[in-house]
């Protein structure tokens, strides 16, 4: 499949959807992303299937929290500096491109490195969403190490990190990402197709540029279809509390329902991702499942940094990747991994009651 200028817009808007209000925002990363199809044209995107077994796949994501990425931005070379540093490591070049995760912008950027690298992108991502931490990831679940990993800033400055596991990945690279100035970009969890094709969530591209296509055609009604999504409220926007600390985007918002919703308030905790929402006592949805809210209009996506007072938004629940369901998943990104005390159940089964 070819993804050029058309699909483009598409793409970016599933990836959104995706973000669960994070990943960064996606408007600087489509405009990066246009030029370089144009400049180069239409990338592939493939199976990983259709790579040889010892091509080497490059996962590609940013770090550090939306609310600085939104002023700071990149310079447009970085993944580049990172596929260099890994090809130096490894001796050999890079087979594909792979967003480390599919959501916000950090799905976009890696499509407009591989047009001007004139590389493919592999059809899959490390998340099948968006989450705040490095190590909650597919191929952390699968036991990988993330080791080497490579981070880069705007000016093209590079660390090279050897951690033990994934714990210390995401505290060594957390530091690193803050000494950048609150965001950076890295390369981690560099694996053959072999292994990528067993470690991965698959056909996550695609996804992405069919929510999109939904969401273009029916609004906030073609985005539920595309997801399988449950409409948790529908309202306006009456607080938003956000801070920046320790490379994270963290605060509430409060949305008060409208016409059939009035007179509930829906509280949606965020640590750059929409992690929890509750109304009242009653828990509506709970990492890993997808927590997104919709403009009420044209069923966009809106990212935790632009979130203000009075936007009339739906918010709606998705179910994650199986994956992330299974015991090992849970573990690395269940409500436990963010301090929440609720034990985890699924979306469809809270919105039942």
């Amino acid at each position: 499949m070819l993804l050029g200028p058309d699909e483009l817009d598409d793409f970016a808007e599933g990836c959104a959807v995706l973000g669960t209000g994070g990943g960064g925002d996606v408007e600087p990363a489509v405009a990066q992303a246009a030029a370089a199809l144009q400049a180069h044209g239409p990338i592939e995107v493939i199976d990983l299937d259709v790579l040889a077994d010892d091509d080497l796949v490059l996962p590609l994501a940013g770090w550090g929290a939306p609310t600085v990425s939104i002023e700071k931005l990149g310079s447009g070379r970085e993944g580049h500096v990172l596929r260099d540093a890994a090809e130096r490591w490894f001796g050999r070049v890079v087979g594909a491109l792979m967003p480390g995760e599919i959501g916000g912008g950090n799905g976009v950027h890696p499509l407009a490195w591989a047009a001007a690298m004139g590389l493919p992108l592999a059809d899959a991502d490390g998340m099948g969403r968006a989450f705040p931490e490095g190590p909650q990831v597919a191929m952390q679940v699968a036991g990988l190490s993330p080791a080497p990993a490579f981070l880069a800033d705007e000016h093209g400055n590079v660390v090279t990190l050897e951690p033990v596991d994934g714990d210390w990945y995401e505290r060594l690279a957390r530091i690193v990402t803050v000494a950048f100035g609150g965001s950076a970009w890295g390369a981690d969890f560099i694996m053959t197709a072999e292994t990528a094709r067993g470690t991965t969530v698959r056909r996550s591209v695609t996804h992405a540029i069919e929510i999109g296509r939904a969401r273009r055609d029916a609004g906030v009604h073609g985005v539920l279809a595309a997801t399988g999504g449950l409409r948790l409220i529908g309202g306006k926007v009456a607080e938003v509390e956000r801070r920046t600390s320790g490379g994270f985007a963290r605060g509430e918002v409060v949305v008060v329902g409208t016409g059939d919703d009035r007179g509930r308030e829906v509280r949606i905790h965020v640590q750059n991702e929409n992690l929890r929402a509750t109304d009242g006592d009653r828990l509506l949805a709970v990492v890993p499942d997808l927590i997104t809210v919709l403009d009420e209009a044209t069923g966009s996506a809106i990212p935790t940094e632009r979130m203000r007072y009075g936007q009339r938004v739906i918010v709606i629940g998705i179910p994650c990747d199986p994956l992330w369901r299974t015991e090992s998943g849970l573990a690395v990104a269940g409500p436990g991994a963010f301090g929440f005390a609720d034990p985890y159940r699924p979306v469809e089964e809270l919105a039942r009651g």
